[in-house]
């Protein structure tokens, strides 16, 4: 207590001074039209910056709840599609109606490590065994195709790139399946290319490229990208066409886990024809 009379005593005149200067403000503010119009224009504008960063800094924390909200909005309107369920006709009754399943489903996941710059790139994410992820599952960003699972644990798992050298899908072009496959050359990640497809049919730059069902990794219509060029190859059987990624791989980070109901079951069924080839 006498530290802080001690201290009183010491400042007294500091004290003094700032309290006759506040009592000086108030007067000019109050009895004068100008000031107080500048004081209270002042006021508010410092008001409203507070506010403002306020609300940016309660928004910044949204966030995440936010985006949470788009990715089950999301998965709601992609189960929606009608690629994503399976007719299955049967000879007994069906009870309440329908004989539509859903053979495919959506898991948000997000990407914690992505490669683009070697021939045989991969990329983790934070899901695994204990959120029902599988191997040979398809991944797909919001705008595309990403990856396939090839390996998983309890929390996480790892999916080969589309930038990936052993990655192999059979392409859709404007809506009609071809026999060719989609490879990346390694060269540029913002194409892949696509190997083996006749001439037989006109094919041109702008065309979409999308996924089928074949593989069992995505349901169709999943977009790849879209036609940059078309060439004949030099024996002048197939086209060498170059397609312009949908998905930007170098800025991976929010995606989706396909679950397909029916896969194991039709790559067991399959498997003993595919390896007899």
């Amino acid at each position: 207590m006498q530290n802080l009379l001690q201290f009183l005593r010491t400042n007294f005149h500091y004290f003094l001074f700032l309290i006759l200067q506040g009592i000086s403000i108030f007067a000019l503010v109050r009895f004068n039209t100008y000031h107080q119009s500048v004081f209270f224009s002042t006021a508010s504008t410092v008001n409203g910056n507070i506010l403002t960063s306020r609300k940016n800094v309660i928004n910044y924390f949204l966030l995440k709840s936010e985006n949470q909200k788009l990715k089950e909005e999301n998965i709601l309107l992609r189960t929606r599609g009608t690629e994503n369920y399976i007719f299955i006709n049967s000879d007994t009754s069906v009870v309440r109606d329908s004989n539509r399943v859903v053979q495919y489903s959506y898991l948000p996941a997000k990407v914690i490590y992505n490669n683009i710059r070697k021939e045989k790139n991969y990329f983790t994410m934070d899901r695994g065994f204990k959120h029902g992820v599988a191997k040979d599952m398809g991944v797909i960003s919001p705008l595309g195709v990403a990856g396939i699972i090839v390996d998983v644990s309890e929390n996480f798992c790892v999916a080969m790139s589309i930038l990936n050298s052993n990655f192999v899908l059979t392409p859709k072009i404007n809506g009609r399946t071809h026999s060719g496959q989609v490879r990346w050359n390694g060269k540029n990640e913002d194409m892949v290319q696509l190997e083996k497809i006749s001439n037989q049919y006109p094919i041109k730059v702008g065309q979409e490229v999308t996924t089928t069902e074949y593989g069992h990794y995505f349901p169709e219509h999943i977009k790849i990208g879209n036609i940059e060029s078309v060439e004949q190859s030099d024996d002048g059987k197939y086209l060498e066409i170059d397609v312009d990624l949908a998905t930007d791989m170098s800025q991976l980070s929010e995606v989706y886990i396909i679950k397909n109901k029916f896969g194991k079951e039709l790559k067991t069924l399959e498997a003993p024809y595919i390896d007899a080839n």
